[in-house]
């Protein structure tokens, strides 16, 4: 085996071409167990392993070639009609692909490929000879192993503790805290956090990957290297430079018109001049930000292609029979969130495969084709992208998550029984909660929901199921198209600005103290015949309510919908969040600059309303009285 050292740029190409060409190649020996006499299918996939035989010869990776050239010619053989596939030679098959997956990590991992495995480079040599297979037992794929325990809490536990907002205070704007922000906190100016460098300059060059190279992370003590790269369509790259180009000759332009204006020239043709320059500006920074934008999107495809066979060895691991449908794989998303999704999407297309999909005598019992369907779909939908994982199996009963639940000690009856179908539904995304009467090596640890509503919610995603008892499940998980700039709203509380996702907002009430009433000690208010908990922003956040909240945000939380009562509001806007250097506190998402230059922080609701409390309507109102 070689060592690339010197050739790390070569390798880098080669795996993320042939990366490509394996995952294809799973995707077709998927199909292939549908057609087993389509000669086109037959011939891709022989293709496919042959141009990866090609590439690892080139660098010289002999164990790869040899596995390679193995399965290259047992594919020959079942072009020409020598050999017949069957379920058995299909297992080694997939066991080849996954062997050569295994050789790419080791590569990208070391440099380094070790041999495969001498059982399978025996098992093919055998059925290239023409000899039996004795059918072989199909392991878990590894990319659906389930976390262990440890790992999914770290995962879905929470970051950061209670807000300290004088320390945030001196750390946002190198100042210290006034008394009324000290005071909030139960502190004093004194006790005020001293003054700390703004956090909000930290360069893009400072961020892991950002000249290009490979990061990794650790995942089940096995490294899983991420690769910072991007593929770009040309057009694309043109289309910036050309607004480059736009840009820079207005800017020539705004010099002009402030050199004239600088010398006295205030004629109403000059500034009818400058007003076109900055509109013109306007609009050009406007299209350039939406195609520096379209540079980073990827089409969800290259997610979506990776599951076909996953869900082909979990349904033999399971002794079920179902195939899984994709649609919309041209669907384009930001590269940064296509990669975060393939864990919740892993999650999401194992369970509709295990808890979904009914074993074929069950199905047979309730009518249903003995092979069940899961489809995995993508779509925009305005400026959110749209993915929905279905199934036609067996479907939830809201009363029976509302038991399990209880029998789990995750809620008392008296809780689980004011919940709604809807809200029932959502209960499996509840850490500890499963359905699963025994554990296995699939599920029933109650590991995994939890985790990929976690995942979602840091995309600032949001997630929806809607089932029908025997008919089916489909879960559906609503994202927008980048990272890079999230919608708000502006609120005030007193005059300090804060910012709510907007994904959150289902409407703009106002609030009246008389409307206002104590249910049981809990400040609530009836909408639409809606009875909703009351919130206000000032107390969620620890500082002491100003004046009277005149306006309310109905807000769609995870499990239940409720009222946040703000002082104001300053209206819609798209923000580009900047991470908080040094400090992480709890309820706090990052920290944006208005249009004036002053600071705004962009508050993580789902953590704030995760705390404990509520809030006592005297209180409430009682400086307005």
């Amino acid at each position: 085996m070689s060592d690339f050292s010197g050739d790390q740029e070569l390798l880098k190409e080669f795996l993320t071409e042939a990366g490509e060409l394996l995952a294809d190649v799973d995707n077709k020996l998927v199909e292939l167990e549908r057609r087993q006499d389509d000669p086109a299918l037959l011939n891709h996939i022989f293709r496919g392993f042959h141009t990866i035989k090609g590439g690892a010869g080139f660098l010289c990776v002999q164990p790869l070639v040899d596995l390679c050239h193995l399965t290259e010619n047992l594919f020959d053989l079942l072009r020409n009609g020598s050999l017949k596939l069957d379920p058995a030679l299909m297992d080694v098959i997939m066991s080849a692909t996954g062997s050569v997956r295994d050789m790419f990590d080791g590569l990208a991992a070391s440099g380094h490929s070790g041999p495969a495995d001498p059982a399978l480079l025996a098992d093919l040599e055998r059925a290239i000879s023409g000899e039996p297979l004795a059918r072989a037992a199909v392991a878990t794929p590894a990319a659906a192993t389930p976390p262990s325990a440890p790992a999914a809490a770290m995962a879905a536990g929470k970051e950061g503790e209670a807000v300290d907002w004088p320390a945030l205070y001196g750390a946002l704007t190198g100042v210290p805290a006034p008394a009324a922000v000290a005071q909030a906190a139960g502190a004093t100016v004194a006790e005020a956090a001293p003054a700390a460098p703004s956090p909000l300059g930290r360069r893009d060059t400072d961020q892991p990957g950002a000249r290009g190279e490979r990061s990794g992370r650790r995942d089940n003590d096995k490294l899983v290297v991420k690769d910072n790269t991007i593929r770009i369509d040309t057009a694309r790259l043109d289309q910036v430079l050309n607004l480059s180009g736009e840009i820079g000759l207005t800017k020539n332009r705004l010099t002009c018109l402030r050199t004239e204006i600088m010398q006295g020239k205030t004629s109403t043709e000059v500034f009818r001049a400058l007003d076109e320059a900055v509109s013109q500006l306007d609009l050009l920074v406007g299209d350039l930000q939406n195609a520096v934008m379209k540079t980073r999107m990827q089409p969800v495809g290259r997610l979506f292609q990776k599951y076909p066979r996953m869900a082909r060895d979990l349904a033999r691991q399971l002794g079920k029979d179902l195939d899984l449908e994709l649609s919309g794989e041209e669907t384009e998303l930001d590269k940064t969130m296509v990669e975060e999704l393939n864990d919740p999407l892993v999650h999401l297309v194992r369970n509709a495969a295990d808890h979904g999909i009914e074993s074929p005598e069950d199905r047979r019992a309730a009518g249903k084709p003995e092979k069940g369907t899961v489809r995995l779909s993508a779509r925009q939908a305005g400026d959110h992208i749209v993915i929905e994982i279905s199934d036609d199996g067996r479907g939830m009963r809201p009363d029976v998550l509302r038991r399990k639940a209880v029998e789990k000690g995750l809620l008392d009856i008296e809780a689980a029984s004011a919940l709604d179908d809807r809200q029932a539904l959502h209960l499996i995304f509840m850490p500890g909660f499963s359905t699963k009467e025994e554990v296995s090596s699939v599920s029933g640890r109650g590991v995994g929901m939890d985790v990929v509503k976690s995942n979602i919610q840091k995309l600032n995603g949001r997630i929806e199921i809607a089932s029908e008892p025997g008919s089916g499940t489909r879960i559906s998980i609503a994202l927008p198209l980048t990272l890079a700039i999230l919608p708000v709203l502006v609120v005030r509380v007193g005059d300090q600005p804060f910012a709510v996702p907007l994904s959150m907002v289902r409407e703009i009430i106002p609030i009246r103290a008389n409307e206002v009433q104590a249910v049981s000690g809990r400040a609530t208010m009836v909408v639409r015949d809606e009875v909703l908990p009351v919130r206000s922003l000032s107390g969620l956040i620890g500082w002491p309510q100003p004046m009277q909240p005149r306006y309310g945000v109905l807000l769609q939380a995870s499990l239940s919908s409720l009222v946040l009562a703000v002082d104001g509001f300053i209206g819609r806007d798209d923000v580009v969040i900047k991470p908080l250097d040094q400090i992480k506190p709890k309820g706090v998402a990052g920290a944006t600059l208005a249009g004036d230059g002053s600071v705004v922080l962009v508050l993580d609701m789902e953590a704030l309303l995760s705390e404990p409390g509520h809030d006592d309507p005297a209180t409430m109102f009682a400086q307005a009285a």
